[in-house]
């Protein structure tokens, strides 16, 4: 058996925008969510550094993280990658790798955040959806 999983803890680097793809009425998601690292260089130094993911998430959660998501807040996310292809408008291939969202988790505490919230029961993601942006 193979396994595609991810796990990423970080904040939310936009405010997110949820479009609807019209064929099927599904509520569609696109974010980015920034990891960091701290690390030594080889001189002792403690540097950091920062990892951009492209996160896409559907149905519900699209809706429920367009509403409690905002920019800097911190989250747990979860499920798996999908690398998509295309051609550009010049016919060149491009590619496209993203975190399909199954599951996630706020993490900021209720002070920092409108609200804490654990969904972690609703419809599958399927990979035949066509995304809108």
């Amino acid at each position: 058996m193979d396994l595609n999983k991810v796990m990423l803890i970080g904040r939310a680097t936009n405010n997110l925008q949820v479009k609807t793809i019209e064929s099927s009425g599904t509520s569609v998601a696109n974010f980015t969510v920034a990891t960091n690292r701290k690390f030594k260089n080889k001189d002792w130094n403690l540097l950091e550094d920062a990892e951009y993911h492209r996160c896409v998430a559907y149905w519900k959660w699209a809706e429920v993280l367009w509403k409690y998501l905002t920019k800097w807040k911190r989250v747990y996310i979860e499920w798996r990658l999908r690398t998509r292809k295309w051609q550009d408008s010049e016919g060149n291939e491009r590619f496209s790798t993203e975190v399909i969202v199954d599951n996630f988790i706020f993490l900021d505490s209720k002070g920092q955040s409108d609200e804490y919230v654990d969904w972690t029961e609703a419809s599958p993601v399927t990979d035949d959806e066509e995304v809108p942006f």
